[in-house]
């Protein structure tokens, strides 16, 4: 046979061969049965990005349901469900206030992986208008979701929460439920990093932004540089452009000692995306910190808000009840379903993800995967079956 034609089978039958070893290494692994309650109620698109990356650890992971199949991305939560990529059906599935106990008693953990929810410029008009509120079609943490997390708390069931847990639209007095109940203090602030603030160059530079700035500052945006946009729940805007008040561009996630040991993450990795500013009332909760590099002009203007740049990243709670709470939107990740099948694939990946501020694999790979992987693997260990 010609060299030139079986130097190419021999490659291709050998990455079958990969494959298929990767794919059977999985498909070996002990199934895990665990009931998970996950909570995702801003899904404006079939993609389900909110909650896709803990699904895939889970698929990924071998937890399954108690029936033995694995958790499908787009029937096994609770929230909003788009019903076509191209029309404006759409259905919800919301916890009952009679179901409440049996949930708590039939479900082993629960995931709040957002409550922010769809709006009508997401939904009916899908992009055409970029303004940050516009009337809800569906969302917000409701007395119900409160509820079920008191009574899983009270069962010291497994519970975790990232960012947007009770901004807007959730009420304020469900807010501070929540934050009495879990030793959790909002200071109404949330921010986000862009690596390039020039409205000019960044097309998918978020208008409202600009606006809402705008009004607050005589009709002005004199930013161009990277930077990191801060925004009060009442309204009140500010930015912090490299050089000008960041000494470095991006927010970092610094690990503490005893994290890096227990879970495997990095010392530090850099955050792109959506974060808040909330507080743990005991400080020994804190496994990790989120801090901005500011300079002596950014941490005036910090100061001028009673903000300081480093705060909670990760908030473990575990001696009485089972509890995270993660300052970001950490499970956001728009990774592909199908490669939860094939063992070694995220070694693979992590190895090759870019190393650039605008690119979320790296930190999906090397600090999510690992911290929830061994979140999970803990809690399993200690469920009676």
């Amino acid at each position: 046979m010609n060299k030139k034609i079986l130097i190419p089978i021999i490659i291709v039958g050998a990455l079958l061969i990969i494959l298929l070893g990767s794919w059977l290494s999985w498909y070996l692994k002990d199934e895990k049965p665990i009931q998970v309650y996950i909570l995702d109620k801003t899904v404006p698109t079939l993609e389900r990005t909110e909650h896709k990356s803990f699904n895939w650890i889970l698929n990924h992971n071998r937890y399954v349901k108690p029936n033995g199949d694995l958790y499908d991305i787009d029937q096994d939560y609770y929230g909003f469900f788009p019903i076509h990529s191209k029309s404006q059906e759409f259905d919800f599935r919301s916890v009952r206030i009679h179901e409440i106990d049996d949930i708590a008693t039939d479900y082993d953990m629960l995931y709040y992986a957002d409550t922010y929810g769809v709006y009508y410029n997401e939904w009916y008009k899908r992009g055409t208008e970029d303004v940050k509120h516009t009337q809800k079609v569906y969302g917000g943490l409701n007395q119900n979701d409160y509820l079920l997390l008191k009574e899983m708390k009270e069962r010291k069931k497994l519970i975790i929460t990232e960012f947007n847990l009770y901004n807007a639209p959730t009420n304020g007095l469900i807010r501070e439920k929540v934050e009495t109940l879990f030793d959790l203090n909002w200071s109404g602030w949330t921010g986000k990093y862009f690596s390039s603030l020039d409205t000019a160059k960044g097309k998918n530079f978020p208008q409202w932004i600009v606006n809402l700035y705008m009004e607050q500052n005589n009709h002005k945006w004199p930013f161009k540089k990277a930077g990191i946009v801060l925004v009060h729940k009442f309204g009140t805007i500010t930015v912090l452009e490299l050089e000008t008040h960041l000494t470095e561009e991006i927010p970092v996630i610094n690990a503490s000692q005893s994290m890096m040991e227990r879970f495997g993450v990095p010392e530090y990795t850099y955050y792109p995306q959506w974060f808040d500013i909330t507080f743990a009332e005991n400080k020994d909760d804190i496994l990790a910190n989120f801090t901005i590099h500011v300079n002596a002009k950014g941490d005036s203007i910090m100061r001028k808000y009673n903000l300081k740049p480093v705060f909670p990243a990760v908030i473990e709670h575990t001696k009485d009840y089972k509890f995270y709470y993660f300052g970001g939107d950490f499970a956001e990740n728009d990774i592909p379903n199908k490669t939860a099948f094939f063992e070694g694939y995220h070694n693979l990946i992590s190895i090759f993800s870019r190393d650039n501020y605008n690119n979320t694999d790296k930190f999906y790979w090397q600090f999510y995967l690992p911290m929830m992987t061994r979140i999970l693997d803990d809690y399993y260990k200690t469920l009676e079956r």
